[in-house]
């Protein structure tokens, strides 16, 4: 398994029947109408660079954590002092009083156990990395997946031979929501998957895929990964420049992604989803604000340095054929 930003992935596994079903074929155009949806970091001649689907999210992690480590942290409370405070007056004694302060002890060490996932889950979205962009290189046509410091911080795989298809997660339990986006399977000789990465960004739906509007979110997906495959095919100049997502760190910057969404909610100016949206308006400014403090405590992206002269040549060649 592999820790993906939101998700674990399996690895060292085939490829599923809907995997197979789902891919995006490199050569193979997924729709007529490309758009990059607010996903795409920096475009020229040489490498596009886009989100992936932590980057658009984060802040919701750790909106989630702080609450798990403050129910956790205060459970544990409840047990120190339960055990501090034996029944007084000597009326639980012998077995019964020894079996009460095992189960306190058992109790602690699960809501210890809970604050500590929380912190897990903190440090994923704070002191880390400010993005985790991946980079498409058109000229050397290879897809570079930022994961850290470093060479083996850096997943690598020939655009050609890259396994791209609409990953459905399973319905949460909880929320009873369906979650897509795009997902990208790196596999060896013999089709095992090895390493996977996602890209751009994931839409949360209480819709599945037989409605009209779970079907036109899979139709937006797939336009996202056309805009990446005509760039990868037939370059930018086919393309409408895109909107480029904020890479510097700002608390203006995070307020402007995480309120995106709601601003075209808005223009809309249908009464319920804007009653809506003004009701969550608190949930947004505070993940948003969460957002930037992410960032704000973590360090910027910087390629390696064989993946930066890639570039650096590619655009060199291109530049000597011009």
């Amino acid at each position: 398994m592999a820790w993906d930003g939101t998700v674990w992935v399996k690895l060292k596994r085939p490829l599923t029947e809907e995997e197979k079903a789902r891919q995006l074929k490199v050569e193979v155009a997924a729709s007529e109408t490309p758009n990059d949806d607010f996903t795409v970091f920096s475009m020229n001649d040489v490498f596009l660079e886009s989100t992936n689907v932590a980057f658009m999210q984060r802040g919701l992690l750790t909106y989630g954590c702080l609450a798990i480590i403050a129910g956790g942290g205060f459970f544990a409370w409840v047990m120190l002092w339960c055990l501090n405070n034996p029944p007084g007056n000597g009326s639980v004694q012998g077995g019964t009083l020894a079996i009460a302060y095992g189960f306190a002890t058992l109790f602690l060490v699960f809501a210890l156990a809970v604050v500590f996932i929380g912190l897990w889950g903190l440090r994923q979205e704070n002191f880390t990395w400010t993005r985790f962009p991946i980079r498409f290189n058109r000229q050397t046509r290879t897809v570079y997946a930022f994961r850290g410091a470093g060479s083996k911080g850096v997943i690598t795989v020939p655009w050609d031979k890259a396994f791209f298809f609409v990953e459905p997660r399973p319905r949460d339990r909880i929320s009873r929501a369906y979650v897509f986006g795009i997902r990208c399977h790196v596999l060896d000789e013999r089709g095992i998957v090895t390493q996977s990465f996602s890209v751009g960004h994931r839409v949360v739906t209480i819709s599945d895929e037989t409605t009209e509007n779970g079907r036109s979110i899979v139709d937006g997906l797939k336009r996202q990964f056309e805009y990446i495959r005509r760039y990868m095919e037939q370059g930018p100049g086919v393309l409408s420049y895109p909107e480029l997502v904020p890479t510097q760190v700002s608390l203006a910057n995070s307020m402007r992604i995480w309120r995106r969404a709601d601003r075209a909610i808005l223009a809309e100016r249908n009464l319920f989803t804007t009653l809506l949206v003004v009701v969550l308006s608190p949930f947004i400014y505070l993940t948003a604000l969460l957002h930037y403090i992410g960032q704000r405590t973590s360090r910027q992206p910087v390629w390696p340095a064989d993946v930066e002269r890639e570039c650096e040549r590619a655009q060199f060649v291109e530049t000597v054929r011009a």
